[in-house]
């Protein structure tokens, strides 16, 4: 059995890929945020953890794209806050803007139960990976996507 390489994070949020889809360049994912990741008496998603997701949508979309030789590294992130998220599900597609040979810019929706959530875009810098991230990918939070291919 293989050791499971999923960072912390993404084991406290249940993450999930869901579908990668080459063709149109996005990734969906699915998300499970409990009440303790939450403020307001455990009722509102801390908006760090709310940011999170739809980056790591961002970033996982990235790395399948090139085939796991870059990793992104966010130069930025801008987030809009549009309701409150709360305990429970949530599901986020981000797909790709542009990218290009060192710089990338993607955007993602973060929503539950039918509603948007926040939206985010992030301009990002591709770095080389050193190692294989790509295991803990399609052996853990992937191992049941959809794949579309182009």
């Amino acid at each position: 059995m293989k050791k499971d390489d999923t960072p912390e994070y993404m084991k406290q949020l249940s993450g999930k890929v869901l579908e990668i889809n080459f063709k149109s360049q996005s990734l969906k994912m699915s998300f499970f945020a409990t009440e303790d990741i939450c403020h307001s008496n455990g009722t509102i998603i801390q908006g760090g953890f709310t940011t999170v997701m739809m980056d790591s949508c961002m970033a996982f979309l990235v790395m399948e794209l090139t085939d796991f030789v870059y990793t992104p590294m966010s130069i930025d992130i801008n987030v809009s806050f549009l309701a409150a998220g709360r305990p429970g599900q949530l599901d986020c597609k981000s797909k790709i803007i542009k990218l290009g040979k060192s710089i990338g810019f993607a955007s993602a929706e973060l929503h539950q139960g039918g509603e948007i959530i926040a939206t985010a875009s992030s301009s990002l810098k591709l770095v080389k990976i050193e190692g294989s991230q790509k295991d803990f990918l399609k052996d853990n939070i992937a191992k049941d996507a959809k794949i579309i291919k182009a």
